[in-house]
């Protein structure tokens, strides 16, 4: 059907300054479009200061940076051109199956893992080191689920394991059972700070059990978190949390010792924990795990790690074994079971063992599926060393993109992480006109040559990433910086 595309003037534009404020708040360039999107996206578009606009049936691709581009009715998007560069994918399903997420799931789905544009991606199916969108797009994933999928999606191993045990023994119990007792023993055999453990589902149902572990062991309230750990309360502050509760929470950045001591200081024998995530975007500095656990430690209160992304990925072990600081407890989640939801807290006895009368129970702690994935997992890393194919392969992207961005002279690149979580990324915090072209037509060409990089979030390697996905990676991503410094 063709579709007429309708152009007006729209006051609220780049050039009109009031990006600079939206609702009395200061915003970026991307805030301020994702934010005026956000609340009119059923009726503007932005294209060069000119708007497109439909009553109700419709779709949209609006880059982050935008100035933006065509809107095409009915869902029949098929291709944009933006800052001289055309993406050939069609996207015309997944737009569709947006409509209907938005119809059918709170706010369209999960915040995290609703695709924002340029990326008007709903995921069909995965295998392996890649995942295919409604439109039958093929992509090498580089978030991997958000982290659990370490041996790779659909993994047979996991699968056929977890079928097994399903078909053969059931799922949910009364009592405790026998497979739960043999991975706990696992985990206490390969987790230097594990001498106990306690089964949850989900990192952020974990985290907060330690929270409350802590705070039972030591009669006290108030905890500082460094690093991200999940959606409740204690450690979210935003709509509709309990005030009160992240009123005891208390944060400190990570790597700054002196923030931490300053805490300690102006909350003496206040704090129950830090529970703080080891490593990520940025290495801990030399000496920081060591002196921040002795600093806890001296104050009387918990040093927690919050291993839920580094868990079997540094080492099988963790963060944790490759830095050789052990905490008194660590929270171990995602990787665990390539993707099923199982997530534990682990820590040495003398604490486990005074705080086993905490109510942390819940009908799927524990259950025979999530467990069967755990075991299964950790066989298979052990079995083929999966960790340290992950380190070899995360480390040539890491060497790649380095050479690359030298060679081109690439000053706005970040490279981080470390082997088997790399990063790579270019900066978009500038208004710069011709830095956000540059940003914009990167992630654009990278996506439209089969490509799915995290913009902001660390990466994640997999036992799947071959040799092939990883030299695509590269040759894409110079093909796609190369176009970037031409737009």
């Amino acid at each position: 059907m063709a579709v007429k595309v309708l152009y007006a003037r729209v006051l609220l534009s780049y050039y009109t300054g009031i990006r600079h404020s939206f609702l009395g708040t200061p915003l970026d360039l991307t805030n301020f479009y994702y934010y005026f999107f956000h609340f009119f996206r059923d009726f503007v578009v932005v294209h060069y200061g000119k708007c497109c606009m439909s009553l109700k049936k419709f779709s949209y691709q609006i880059p982050n940076y935008a100035k933006i581009i065509k809107i095409k009715a009915d869902f029949n998007v098929s291709d944009t051109n933006i800052g001289g560069f055309s993406m050939g994918r069609s996207f015309e399903k997944s737009l569709a199956w947006q409509k209907r997420a938005r119809a059918a799931l709170v706010g369209g789905g999960q915040p995290h893992k609703q695709s924002q544009p340029p990326r008007p991606v709903m995921v069909a199916g995965a295998k392996g080191a890649h995942f295919w969108d409604a439109d039958g797009n093929d992509y090498i994933d580089y978030l991997m689920g958000y982290g659990p999928m370490i041996l790779g999606h659909a993994y047979p191993t996991v699968i056929d394991t977890v079928t097994k045990y399903l078909v053969e023994r059931g799922n949910v119990y009364n009592f405790g059972h026998t497979l739960e007792v043999e991975l706990a023993e696992k985990l206490v055999q390969i987790i230097p700070s594990a001498d106990r453990v306690a089964y949850f589902v989900g990192g952020s149902d974990a985290t907060t059990g330690a929270i409350k572990f802590a705070r039972a062991y030591t009669e006290r309230e108030k905890v500082i978190r460094s690093g991200y750990h999940g959606w409740h309360d204690w450690c979210s502050h935003a709509r509709g949390h309990l005030s009160g509760a992240a009123a005891a929470t208390l944060s400190v950045d990570f790597n700054d010792l002196e923030g931490l001591a300053d805490i300690f200081k102006a909350h003496p024998g206040e704090i129950a924990c830090l529970i703080m995530e080891p490593s990520g975007h940025d290495l801990p500095k030399d000496g920081y795990l060591e002196a921040a656990k002795e600093l806890v430690n001296d104050n009387g209160a918990l040093m927690i790690f919050d291993e839920v992304k580094t868990g079997f990925r540094y080492a099988l072990g963790g963060a944790q074994e490759y830095f050789g600081i052990t905490p008194d407890m660590s929270v171990f989640g995602k990787a665990l079971a390539n993707g099923f939801a199982t997530a534990v807290v682990v820590g040495k006895k003398e604490i486990m063992d005074e705080v086993s009368d905490v109510w942390v129970a819940a009908t799927f702690h524990g259950e025979v599926s999530l467990v069967a994935a755990a075991i299964a997992t950790i066989e298979e890393l052990e079995s083929k060393d999966g960790v340290a194919f992950m380190w070899k392969q995360g480390q040539k992207l890491l060497d790649g993109y380095r050479e690359m961005t030298a060679r081109l002279g690439i000053d706005t690149a970040r490279v981080g992480g470390i082997g088997p979580m790399p990063f790579f990324g270019l900066s978009s915090d500038s208004d710069d006109e011709k830095q956000q072209r540059f940003h914009k037509t990167f992630y654009e060409a990278t996506l439209d040559g089969g490509l799915y990089l995290p913009e902001g979030h660390i990466w994640f390697m997999s036992m799947s990433h071959t040799d092939e996905d990883v030299a695509k990676t590269l040759s894409v991503s110079e093909d796609a910086l190369k176009r970037a410094k031409a737009a």
